[in-house]
Formats: C-alpha cells, sequence, structure tokens
C-alpha cells in the first residue's frame, strides 16, 4: 500500500468520524421532544420557534467557515465545531425554560452549521484521492449517526432514563469522536478549487492569502442554494415532527413514538450507501428528479394512510427518496465552475439553513391550528418542487476528477 493511499484511507476514516458525531448530536434529542415540550409547557409553536434558533445560530456562523477553512484549513474547522456541539448537547437538558432551551439551540445551530461546511468540505478533498464519488457514503455515515442517535434517544424515552445522563453520554461521545479524527485528518492547506484551477480573476497566490470569497460564490450557486432550501424542508419536517405526528396523530406510545424517525434515519443511510453507483450510472440529476418524487410519495403515504405501521412505511420512503440530495447538492457547490470549492460548501450549506430557520415555526403554527399532519404538506410540497428543479444542477454533474493537491497530501 503506498503512503499516498494510506493517508487517505485514515483521512477518509477521520471524515467518517466527524459525519457520524454530526449525525448523532442533534438527532438523539429528537425522540424526546414531546417530553421536553410536556416538561417546559411549550405549545407546537413555541417549541418549533426554539427550534429555529439551530438554523438561526447557523445562519450567524456558517459565513466565516469559508474564510476560516482558507486560513486553518477544513479538518481544523470541522474538528473545533465538533467539540463545541459536545460540550453544549447536555445543556439542553438543563434548560428551565423556552429562553434557555432557544439560545442552547442557538450555539448547537452556530457548531452544526460550521462543522457540517467544513467536514463536506473536507470530504471533497478526500474524494479526489479515491477519483470516483463517495460524498453520499459520507453523508451515509451521519444517517448511521442519526439513526443511531435516534435510536439511543428512543430507547432512553422507553426506559425513562434521565435526559441530562442521556445527554452528556452521548456529548461525551462527540467529543471523543471530533478528537479522534484530528489525528488522521489530511495535512496542508486546502485546495481553493476542487478542479485544480484557480477562481477566475485570481492567481493562486492571491487565493491562498485573500481569504475567502464566501458572498462573491452567492449569485452563481443561486440555484444550487434555492434546491439546497427545498431539499431541507422535507429532511427537516420528517427530522422535526415525525415523533410528535406519530404520538398525537398515531396515539403512539413514547416507546414507539420516535420510531418514524429511527425509520427514516435507517432508510437514508441505506440510500446513501448505494447512492454513489447509482449516482455515477445514471449522473446527478437523475437522481435528485427521481429522488424528490420518492420523497413526495412518502409523504403522500404517512398522511393518508390510517394505520400507524402505514406511516412508518411513509417515513422510510421520505428517508429513501430524500436522501442523495445534500451529497448530490455539496458535490455540485464544490465543483461549479469558477467557484472555490470551500466558498461553495459553505454558501450551500449558509444558504439551506433559511428553510431549517423557516419550517419549524411555519410548521408549529399549522399543526397548532389544523394539526401536525397538515404542517406535514410543506415537506410534500417542497420535495415536489425539488424535483422538478433538479435540472438546474447540470452545470456541475461531472464525476470527481483527481486534484494534485490531494494525491500529494
Amino acid at each position: 500500500m503506498s503512503q499516498t493511499s494510506t493517508v487517505a484511507r485514515r483521512a477518509r476514516l477521520a471524515v467518517g468520524l466527524m459525519f457520524v458525531a454530526n449525525g448523532v448530536a442533534l438527532t438523539t434529542v429528537l425522540p424526546r421532544l414531546p417530553e421536553i415540550k410536556t416538561d417546559l409547557g411549550l405549545t407546537n409553536a413555541a417549541l418549533g420557534l426554539a427550534l429555529a434558533a439551530a438554523p438561526l445560530g447557523s445562519l450567524g456562523a456558517v459565513p466565516l467557515t469559508g474564510r476560516l477553512i482558507a486560513r486553518v484549513g477544513s479538518a481544523p474547522v470541522a474538528v473545533g465545531a465538533g467539540l463545541v456541539l459536545g460540550f453544549t448537547l447536555p445543556l439542553v437538558a438543563l434548560a428551565p425554560g423556552w429562553g434557555a432551551l432557544a439560545a442552547t439551540y442557538l450555539v448547537l445551530g452556530a457548531a452544526d452549521g460550521v462543522m457540517d461546511a467544513a467536514m463536506n468540505a473536507h470530504g471533497l478533498r478526500v474524494q479526489q484521492a479515491y477519483r470516483r464519488s463517495l460524498i453520499n457514503g459520507m453523508h451515509g455515515l451521519w444517517s448511521v449517526g442519526a439513526a443511531s442517535g435516534a435510536a439511543i434517544g428512543t430507547a432512553a424515552a422507553a426506559l425513562r432514563v434521565p435526559l441530562t445522563v442521556h445527554l452528556a453520554a452521548v456529548g461525551a461521545g462527540v467529543v471523543a469522536a471530533s478528537l479522534a479524527a484530528a489525528a488522521w485528518r489530511l495535512r496542508g492547506p486546502d485546495p481553493h478549487d476542487l478542479a485544480g484551477e484557480p477562481p477566475a480573476g485570481e492567481d493562486a497566490a492571491a487565493a491562498s492569502a485573500g481569504g475567502s470569497r464566501v458572498w462573491a460564490a452567492v449569485r452563481p450557486l443561486a440555484w444550487v442554494g434555492l434546491l439546497g432550501i427545498l431539499a431541507g424542508i422535507p429532511e427537516d419536517v420528517a427530522n422535526t415532527w415525525s415523533t410528535l405526528y406519530l404520538a398525537e396523530d398515531r396515539s403512539a406510545p413514547a416507546g414507539l413514538a420516535g420510531l418514524g424517525y429511527t425509520v427514516f434515519a435507517a432508510s437514508m443511510m441505506v440510500s446513501r450507501f448505494t447512492a454513489d453507483r447509482i449516482t455515477d450510472r445514471l449522473g446527478t440529476v437523475t437522481v435528485a428528479r427521481v429522488g424528490g418524487l420518492v420523497a413526495f410519495a412518502g409523504y403522500a403515504f404517512v398522511l393518508v394512510s390510517p394505520w400507524f405501521a402505514g406511516s412508518v412505511a411513509g417515513f422510510a420512503l421520505i428517508g429513501l427518496g430524500i436522501a442523495p440530495a445534500f451529497p448530490t447538492l455539496f458535490h455540485a457547490s464544490g465543483h461549479w465552475p469558477g467557484v472555490r470549492s470551500g466558498d461553495g460548501v459553505t454558501v450551500l450549506s449558509w444558504v439551506a439553513r433559511f428553510g431549517f430557520l423557516v419550517t419549524p415555526p411555519v410548521v408549529g403554527l399549522i399543526a397548532d391550528s389544523a394539526g401536525i399532519g397538515a404542517g406535514l404538506t410543506i415537506g410534500a410540497a417542497a420535495a415536489l418542487a425539488y424535483a422538478l428543479l433538479a435540472g438546474r444542477l447540470a452545470p456541475a454533474a461531472a464525476p470527481p476528477q483527481p486534484s494534485d493537491h490531494v494525491r500529494d497530501a
């Protein structure tokens, strides 16, 4: 085995740890949202507003990520954000009211957003060493973490494990994984463009010294950003409201209400581990279109089926369909013509947060007035719109090409 392949394999493991830790961190709370809602005396709208603080924190922090990546590298930024995420998570259990819960989610969202952009940037760099698509598999590892976090949360709720103990243990695991990832990451500066070319109008020295051009990348990535918003809404609606929907609309007990999210996360994992080969064969645009339609069908099944098992199956379909969306979009933003990779993934991560910001309170307001099922129609509409607009990804649909920056890491 060559030295380069050894470095690349270790870096792939490091990125995998980052994705798993990030997936576990926030999803482990989701099965316990009914408990948090009851303990704090919150309405659906109030809970939605508190959860919306997370994307609000991301919107404030993510624009700094491109500049941080340019200065210190994507992996150190991802590791640092992971440490913040792990140390902050237990504070959710200690929140005495709405304000403290929202403030905690504000910090969690900032750390999650920075980690999301940075680990994807590093993942795209590692992908170049393998000369084939890996990004779906990396997001599949995120789904492993998400499914594990949800299963842990569901089991903790069923066994009545104190929320403080539950979140402290998970937070410690996130910290440990982040520290382990730091040891195996790729060294050296990140390439500014994964196609191996400097951004238009800049020479390599200026690009290395000039910091991030995040705002300049917003315009060329406008359609990718809109697709990021549309892709995020179906995922976020299922993430946030599946447990409450099954508990309130399907009268599921606490030990089973989290099953919808667990199945949703598990189906995303399966989809992402198989999507790289499918994408290489069919192309990103086709995968995006079909995935959006499958997610739309899943929402229809959740809402139409009168049975608990049918609704759970619908959440599985949503996960299968929407799973390739963000890996596809991160690949597109990291390979968009004339846009530096770190800036591209930062823009996508930042713009997509607008959907995460607006969706929880909107769904919460609809749920309070017309039921959670009515709120889920927001996810269905966004999935359909994503499928219809998927053709806008064509300019960056080419498979990854090897980069000297990565081969020589």
